[in-house]
């Protein structure tokens, strides 16, 4: 029968290469066959990060903080470091990018092995990213890059061009002027940073300087924004908003006192942010000190919107989805079932506990469980 450290390796081996469930059941098989508590740490380590790349990233986060402090009074130093870059990942996941930053500068302010200064580098990169903050996440993959010049790496290697194509890979499109083309990272991050107010169909929420108003929650004053938005400066007719925020065919009276109403509460949302919607004779028209830009999904199709919003590597659930991409949870599900079937998504979990992730993201094991694997 393989021992416990060959099936670690084993495990470890095939979560590098994203075969998930054959990695949990070796490294679980080592768990069981060994009282070395070196060896069960590490396992139950690679066991936490691929519970974070299919599970709840916070049941995974509170994992990653065991397991650090398990690694670490075991002298393990290296994989503990490598844990605190897994719990930073779970941060990430969970929204929290300040506690993920605190926690990347805390190992990057240690000593490190030059793949793990790397591995730290590559999670600053993805912190950049979700910060739109792209220009800083393409120097952090340039210093990562550097650090493995004189140590090669080529698994992280690979991980770090992966990310770094990403940067510059085309991920939605953007209205400007009346113009509509295709936008990469860069181009997020420049209507980002404050001299336009963003209309973003993608996350569903609207920025504007330093503000950001998040709407994925209130459907019906989004679908307003976003018509107004589309078509700024002009104004929009009231019968074409009502039809178009409120999916009706037919305008009436009810409808049209309807919209004063919802005007009345977006005008709200949008308190400090330099822009309102404001009467026109024939409707209602955008008013904004800023240039307005909107970010849309790659295409109107549903499975583009859903695939948009799994990009991101967190683990989603149906209902979750059908709410950030602004669709009904039944179209959300037959989205998700076809990115299933053509290889796009992965599903895990039953019953409520069904989530969807996209397979291969950044900074998933078979990057950061290279720490577990013994030096020689």
């Amino acid at each position: 029968m393989e021992g416990s450290l060959g099936l670690t390796l084993r495990g470890i081996a095939y979560a590098q290469i994203g075969d998930l469930e054959l990695a949990r059941t070796s490294l679980e098989r080592a768990i069981s066959l060994t009282d070395e508590p070196l060896t069960r740490a590490r396992a139950r380590a690679a066991l936490v990060e691929i519970a974070l790349s299919t599970g709840d990233p916070l049941l995974a986060a509170r994992a990653a903080k065991e397991s650090v402090d398990e690694l670490a009074r075991l002298g393990d130093a290296r994989n503990a470091a490598m844990q605190r870059l897994v719990l930073a990942r779970a941060e990430v996941l969970l929204g929290r990018l300040g506690e993920a930053r605190r926690v990347v500068e805390d190992v990057m302010a240690t000593a490190l092995a030059p793949d793990l200064h790397a591995s730290a580098l590559l999670a600053q990169a993805e912190i950049c990213i979700r910060a739109i903050a792209t220009s800083d996440a393409r120097d952090a993959l340039s210093r990562a890059r550097r650090a493995l010049e004189g140590a090669p790496n080529h698994l992280l290697a690979r991980a770090l061009v992966a990310l770094e194509q990403e940067l510059s890979r085309p991920v939605a499109r953007m209205l400007r002027g009346g113009v509509l083309h295709d936008a990469d990272l860069f181009a997020i991050e420049e209507v980002s940073r404050g001299g336009f107010l963003l209309v973003d169909a993608c996350r569903r929420l609207v920025m504007g300087g330093q503000l950001k108003r998040p709407l994925a929650r209130r459907p019906v004053l989004f679908a307003l924004l976003l018509v107004l938005g589309r078509a700024w400066p002009a104004s929009v007719p009231r019968d074409e908003l009502v039809a178009r925020a409120f999916d009706v065919r037919r305008v009436n009276a009810s409808h049209r006192a309807r919209l004063r109403v919802e005007i009345g509460r977006l005008r709200k949302v949008m308190a400090g942010l330099a822009a309102e919607p404001i009467a026109t004779p024939d409707g209602y028209t955008l008013s904004s000190t800023r240039e307005v830009a909107v970010l849309l999904p790659p295409s109107d199709d549903e499975v583009a919107r859903v695939a948009l919003l799994l990009g991101d590597g967190a683990s989603w659930s149906a209902q979750g989805l059908a709410e950030h991409a602004g669709v009904s949870k039944r179209t959300a599900q037959r989205a998700l079932g076809a990115l299933v079937a053509s290889g796009g998504a992965i599903r895990t979990g039953n019953g409520k506990g069904v989530r969807y992730t996209r397979p291969g993201t950044p900074i998933a094991s078979r990057m950061l469980l290279l720490g577990l694997v013994p030096q020689t």
